[in-house]
């Protein structure tokens, strides 16, 4: 079942995996995320099978998307600031070639930032507390 935002709740591209949220891609070995096209919605049963193959949080090994949390978010204060702390986490390098993104029509920091979002997108890894 794919994800499905709506034009007025945008999708957050840094989510945890909770209810409503689905899988956005998966960490490589360069730390890097590679993008599902099409990410299935965490069901318990797949969410079973992605703890049965990670140690620790979900969050360390794969990349989630929910509807965007706005004034619930820590990095919310009317636009998003997470993708602004990416901004200064991360060198900013142009994007030749997007990647692939099954929320692009609907992602938060793209609707911000456009395609100089998708440049620091993959380094993000959602922050969980301990």
């Amino acid at each position: 079942m794919a994800f499905e935002a709506s034009e007025d709740k945008p999708t957050c591209p840094s989510s945890h995996a909770g209810p409503g949220s689905v899988l956005l891609g998966v960490f490589g070995p360069d730390g890097r995320a590679v993008f599902t096209p099409h990410g299935p919605k965490l069901t318990p049963e797949l969410r079973d099978q992605l703890a049965a193959s990670t140690e620790g949080p979900l969050e360390s090994r794969f990349r989630f998307a929910a509807p965007c949390a706005q004034s619930a978010c820590v990095f919310w204060d009317g636009s998003c600031r997470a993708v602004d702390a990416a901004h200064e986490d991360y060198d900013s390098v142009a994007v030749e070639t997007l990647p692939e993104c099954g929320i692009r029509d609907t992602c938060r920091w793209w609707s911000q930032e456009g395609p100089r979002a998708c440049a620091v997108c993959p380094l993000v890894r959602t922050a969980v507390a301990s």
